[in-house]
């Protein structure tokens, strides 16, 4: 082939799997603001399927990439990809998308999957074309693709802190644009060429549209609700969240735990919204007087108890905890926050509004909180971390099924670590008597943490105050005190409280007292084995702090109707044990969409295929034992990627961090391996016996190496994190590298009419798996996700031996 033409293919497979990786990317977290978070790796399953669909018209329809063909179809398809970017970005913006599992919920998501995978199907027709009907070496343009699509994902994280989600996809559909001209299809097709610039014009209009003005394309819909532009005066969207600012209001305080007692006034304020659910509000701060009615709020509670000193805050949001700590006199304030955007925007945009950022014993940090303080030598008397969670994207994941690395044995034992020795911890979550939900989940944890750290007495280091559907719990380094709990009662006395547990108060709800009255893990173990809903106290191999529902819950949440009141095992009515009733519902509901559009994109097209060939094409005859070895290595990618990105969020602190670097990573070095794999002898024996071995040890390496990395680095920087995270990966993703390309030449010599099959198959498993990983995640922990994809590669040792006998190697 001409130097030029294979540039020219090196060049466009490069750029086609950059676009196509920053589009995934970029589309969880535009996913993240208009649906709900169990959704938002849903575009990982869309885009797998889409290319999926894309190989499997290149196996149908091989006589469109003869050679003569090749390079014009290849600019079509590319153009095709720029072009229908547009409609899925609009489709995805104003596609209402609920949580539930009724017909019109199903509907949306079928609709929002066909819009999201049509840009993935034709880079799929792209890859696969490129990669079985080019005579060039398949380990070197597999490389090509791999590279591309690492520096894809390192793309969106610095995209994302420049310009929006929105814009940055129509960018992902200039590239495609890019990509057309690459392929040079343009020099056979005068009309393709002229096609190609008015497709490029007019995304560089959107782009220019949505960074000049509000007129561009963005969300319309949030979590099943309508937005209205006209009432927010800012936005900033980053690779953590998308914060809109409502128009300043003079009204009624936010409170989280109002008293009964709190004064009826009415204060100015902003309200942020995060990623269109959470909410947090910036509040006018210019004398004590302004925030006084932050006396009044459960959350703050501990204040009372141990007035003045050093306390930390995780989470910083709109300043409101800060504020607090001020008002009560706080000699220093220390607030963590790990979305830069809150903290610009209180030392810039509202530093005067706020009244934060000036004062002297006030310091903002931009770190996530675990590391910051496992890093920092301060004691402090106070930590608080008061319903600290955006609900922000995972790019694995949901808000109930959801990993979450502040909600866990080995996080919550950093923090004692660090309180003074008469300091308290304290947590507020919400609260409903009649079902313990995250309450009762927050006080087993502590009680595991108390139990870990060799304290004999728990109950007698934890009291628990109440106030509307907040619950606030102080966890204190040294057993409370008589006076401690006087003055307590006094403040639940003065301000109307209820005092849940201390000591000296048993709780009166039973499941929460035989919670409370545990003194061993094994106790406590035998205190929640009777609960309905799943109290165990989450750590970092399962950190699902907010899914509350066990494992032999799952078939009644499939069966149980969405309109129902009442779930149907006793003791469950809402709160967040109905969220994870819903988000599980939903999670399997994407399972059963995914399988179905699967069958109908690419298992009938193919089986109707071979179906004609038997009648009347002989062609070349299906290789079973590579059909097997194409879906094993499917399926096994996919539960080694989502279970090191789940546990890398634990890790790093932050799941759009896991998933860039994780994908970056992962498939940058897949791509050196797949071009070490032109090197190596890995085709014959025995090299193709050793590899697989060589992937299942390297799996389970990792496996064991994770956990002491989060033991070991915890005080470590975040740039010191990442550069282990790449430096324990890049091994294992360079061995990954190996099975696909050493697959493809297998079958090459036995049966290259087939390739594009056996990537379709590849793809149709890997589909299913992204959503499946996310499920045995949960509910039997992210090991067993590693352990299911090394059994897979293990397996690939059947059917070898048949494909290097019927290969002739």
């Amino acid at each position: 082939m001409p130097g030029g033409c294979s540039t020219g293919l090196y060049l466009g497979i490069f750029l086609i799997a950059f676009a196509t990786l920053a589009l995934e990317v970029t589309l969880t977290r535009l996913l993240s603001v208009t649906t709900w978070y169990h959704l938002a790796f849903f575009a990982v399953s869309i885009a797998m399927l889409g290319m999926t669909a894309g190989a499997t018209t290149v196996f149908l329809r091989p006589g469109w990439f003869g050679k003569e063909k090749l390079r014009v179809n290849l600019s079509k398809a590319c153009l095709w990809f720029a072009a229908v970017v547009p409609l899925t970005l609009s489709v995805l913006c104003v596609t209402r998308i609920e949580a539930g599992g009724s017909a019109g919920s199903y509907a949306s998501l079928l609709l929002a999957a066909v819009a999201g995978l049509l840009p993935f199907y034709f880079s799929g027709v792209v890859i696969s074309a490129v990669l079985t009907k080019s005579a060039l070496p398949i380990g070197n343009l597999y490389a090509s693709d791999l590279v591309g699509a690492s520096l894809g994902c390192i793309f969106v994280l610095g995209g994302l802190e420049i310009v929006s989600a929105p814009t940055l996809i129509l960018l992902c559909g200039t590239v495609g644009v890019v990509t057309a001209f690459a392929f040079g299809g343009h020099k056979h097709s005068r009309r393709l060429g002229v096609w190609s610039l008015a497709v490029l014009a007019v995304l560089a209009g959107l782009v220019i549209l949505d960074l000049a003005t509000p007129y561009g394309i963005r969300p319309l819909v949030s979590k099943g609700k309508a937005i209205d532009p006209g009432k927010y005066v800012y936005e900033k969207w980053n690779s953590f969240s998308r914060i809109l600012v409502q128009e300043k209001k003079v009204a009624k305080p936010q409170y989280w735990g109002r008293s009964r007692m709190a004064p009826d006034e009415e204060i100015a304020q902003y309200k942020m919204t995060i990623d269109g659910s959470a909410a947090t509000t910036v509040r006018q701060f210019r004398t004590l007087g302004d925030i006084d009615h932050l006396r009044f709020d459960v959350t703050n509670v501990v204040y009372y108890l141990r007035p003045g000193g050093e306390v930390l805050i995780v989470g910083v949001g709109g300043g409101r905890d800060l504020q607090s700590a001020v008002l009560f006199g706080y000699e220093r304030i220390v607030g963590v926050e790990i979305n830069p955007i809150f903290v610009d925007l209180l030392k810039t945009r509202f530093r005067e509004f706020a009244g934060i950022a000036d004062r002297d014993e006030v310091e903002l940090v931009t770190d996530e909180a675990r590391s910051y303080i496992s890093r920092t030598p301060e004691k402090f008397k106070v930590i608080q971390m008061s319903l600290t969670d955006t609900w922000a994207a995972t790019g694995a994941g949901a808000f109930a099924l959801s990993e979450n690395a502040l909600y866990t044995i080995e996080a919550w034992k950093i923090f004692m670590d660090h309180l003074s020795d008469e300091g308290i911890f304290t947590v507020s979550r919400w609260y409903n008597p009649r079902e313990l939900g995250e309450a009762g989940r927050m006080v087993s944890l502590a009680i595991a943490t108390l139990i870990d750290l060799g304290f004999e007495e728990p109950a007698r280091h934890i009291a628990v105050v109440a106030s509307g559907g907040i619950a606030t719990l102080l966890l204190s380094k040294a057993p409370m005190s008589d006076e401690d709990m006087e003055m307590l009662r006094k403040v639940c006395g003065d301000l109307r409280y209820r005092l849940v547990m201390g000591p000296g108060r048993r709780p009166q709800n039973l499941e929460l007292n035989r919670i409370a009255s545990s003194t061993t893990r094994d106790a406590l173990d035998e205190a929640i084995s009777g609960s309905t809903l799943n109290y165990a106290p989450p750590t970092d191999e399962s950190p699902y702090f907010f899914n509350m529902l066990r494992a032999n819950q799952v078939l009644p949440a499939i069966l149980s109707k969405p309109e129902e009141e009442k779930w149907p095992m006793a003791g469950i009515t809402d709160g967040v044990s109905r969220g994870s009733i819903v988000a599980t519902r939903t999670l399997l509901g994407l399972i059963v969409t995914l399988a179905i559009l699967t069958v109908l994109t690419v298992v009938f097209p193919l089986a109707l295929k071979r179906s004609r060939k038997a009648v009347g094409d002989r062609g070349t005859p299906i290789l079973w034992s590579a059909a097997a070895y194409f879906a094993l290595i499917g399926a096994g990618f996919m539960f080694v990627e989502i279970a090191l990105i789940q546990r890398l969020s634990v890790f790093l602190g932050h799941p759009m961090y896991a998933l860039g670097i994780l994908l970056f990573t992962i498939i940058a070095s897949a791509g050196i391996g797949s071009r070490l794999s032109e090197r190596l002898p890995l085709t014959r024996p025995p090299g193709v016996f050793i590899y697989p071995v060589l992937i299942v040890a390297a799996i389970l390496g990792i496996r064991f190496v994770l956990p002491l990395l989060g033991t070991h680095m915890v005080s470590a920087s975040m740039g010191a994190r990442i550069a282990a995270s790449i430096a324990v990966i890049v091994p294992l993703g360079a061995l990954l590298g190996f099975a696909f390309p050493t697959g493809m030449k297998l079958v090459r010599s036995a049966s290259a009419s087939e390739m594009p099959w056996y990537w379709a198959i590849n793809g149709a498993f890997g589909v299913l798996c992204a959503a499946l990983t996310v499920f045995v995640s949960i509910y039997f922990g992210i090991s067993v996700s590693l352990y299911i994809g090394a059994v897979c590669y293990l397996a690939l040792l059947v059917f070898l031996p048949h494909m290097v006998k019927r290969t002739g190697r």
